[in-house]
């Protein structure tokens, strides 16, 4: 029996088609360099070491950028960055608006009176601030006479009287006692909480008060204007 051979024609059709079959498979622009993965399915690190990919970020609120996505800058283009809403800068805050932010920090100093004084409104990872030493004079209770008491601009002299001298002008019986903070004193009286007595007063003298209390006798000088 006698076979006849396929034609050249029907040869070439079978291997045409069998490759177009095979292109279907892959589609090229799906495929990386060399056949690899697709760029826009790698993470960042992967992302990095392929030089036929680019690395897409977003600004931040911090300042920097943010890994969005990975894609082939040949065919396809970086991401649609969105608008997003940053709260203000530590930086830029007062003490007040400093405390209510947890993702800033308040910042001070120690002053002359024994307190914390505001320095800045700072972010959680900033330095702390470098304080100075400040030339901080000695406490007015540092002041043990009337004269150096007086020769002081941030103090005044409180004095007590326990009538216990034999002179007759009024308030000649008052005694230094010791030396106070603060340039002026308080002669308008508060709402008394202690327990104290009313210390007695005459003459040139009146009754000063501090935290709720007496704080003895001065001269009306010396007072606050209230």
């Amino acid at each position: 029996m006698r076979f006849e051979r396929p034609g050249l024609g029907l040869i070439l059709g079978v291997v045409v088609g069998a490759s177009a079959c095979g292109s279907v498979l892959v589609d090229p622009t799906d495929a990386g360099q060399d056949g690899g993965v697709a760029c826009r399915q790698l993470g960042e690190a992967a992302c990095r070491l392929r030089s036929d990919c680019a690395v897409g970020t977003c600004p931040s609120c911090n300042g920097g950028s943010g890994f969005v996505s990975c894609y082939d800058p040949a065919r396809e283009t970086g991401p649609n960055c969105p608008g997003i809403a940053c709260p203000a800068l530590c930086s830029g805050l007062d003490e007040a608006s400093c405390r209510a932010r947890t993702d800033c920090r308040v910042d001070g100093c120690p002053n002359c009176n024994g307190t914390q004084a505001f320095v800045r409104c700072a972010s959680a990872n900033d330095p702390l601030p470098a304080c100075i030493q400040l030339p901080c004079p000695a406490p007015c209770a540092a002041a043990t006479t009337k004269e150096t008491c007086e020769a002081r601009t941030d103090c005044h002299s409180v004095f007590v009287d326990d009538r216990a001298c034999a002179c007759a002008g009024l308030g000649c019986c008052a005694r230094f006692s010791r030396c106070a903070d603060g340039a002026s004193a308080v002669c308008k009286a508060p709402p008394i909480t202690c327990d104290a007595l009313a210390p007695y007063c005459e003459g040139p003298y009146v009754v000063a008060y501090s935290d709720s209390c007496y704080e003895g006798c001065v001269q009306s000088s010396d007072c606050a204007v209230n």
